[in-house]
């Protein structure tokens, strides 16, 4: 997508990024980032206590062999802590016009869950849903599945991304959100295709959580609302 993007702007020689505002945003949310990734650690912690056993070892603790006669405990324990559980997380930014107005402090909040998710080291997601985009990526539906022909999801950001792709796009989607910014057609705000994002979640978070072998995986959706309704299933021909 950034690429998509680099190059279509590329042709009017315009850079389309704002780096500095980025490293504001990320600079300004390192108090916020460090106290969250605090109460992840602390919470992760006190689970992982909480499940703690006990077991014998096996092997005699002489304090205790006096005792053989009246007791059977006389061997030493452990505690068995288990491992932490794995977490990952992924987000889903409503990419609507009405968010307009709001899209500018929805982005900082993105940002700095997501610089949550790299302080503490789990994989993350962030895609953005719209009715705009190119038909470029289109799939075809088959009759009988639900009429989808409007949605688009937008990987925005990853945390496959190298640190110079996660710059260049973070600096990128804060450029966006400024009203007065120059930006692709295809990268306008659309409808609000909330349901269908809820829906491409279910394939996608198994997915995801699969890939990288975790045991919770998170979802956050940042939208202002209600989305287009979904009623219609596609009887004989095709859309994209």
């Amino acid at each position: 997508l950034w690429t998509e993007y680099k190059n279509d702007l590329g042709k009017y020689n315009i850079s389309g990024i704002d780096t500095p505002a980025f490293m504001k945003i990320r600079n300004d949310a390192k108090k916020v980032v460090s106290y969250l990734a605090k109460e992840f650690e602390l919470r992760k912690n006190a689970d992982q206590q909480k499940r703690a056993s006990i077991s014998k070892t096996g092997e005699l603790n002489m304090n205790k062999v006096y005792a053989y006669k009246f007791t059977e405990d006389i061997f030493k324990r452990m505690t068995v802590l288990p491992e932490g559980k794995s977490h990952g997380l992924i987000m889903f930014l409503d990419w609507s016009g009405s968010m307009s107005d709001h899209m500018e402090n929805t982005v900082k909040q993105l940002i700095n869950l997501v610089m949550f998710c790299k302080k503490v080291n789990i994989p993350y997601e962030v895609y953005a849903f719209t009715s705009e985009h190119t038909d470029k990526y289109s799939v075809d539906f088959k009759v009988g599945d639900l009429d989808l022909h409007n949605f688009k999801l937008m990987n925005l950001l990853s945390s496959k991304m190298s640190a110079s792709e996660f710059t260049y796009a973070s600096s990128a989607l804060v450029h966006c959100v400024n009203p007065r910014s120059c930006r692709p057609d295809w990268f306008h705000l659309g409808g609000t295709p909330l349901y269908e994002s809820v829906i491409a979640a279910m394939k996608i978070i198994p997915e995801f959580q699969k890939n990288y072998k975790l045991q919770i995986v998170n979802t956050v959706f940042l939208t202002d609302g209600e989305g287009n309704p979904v009623r219609n299933v596609l009887f004989s021909h095709t859309h994209t």
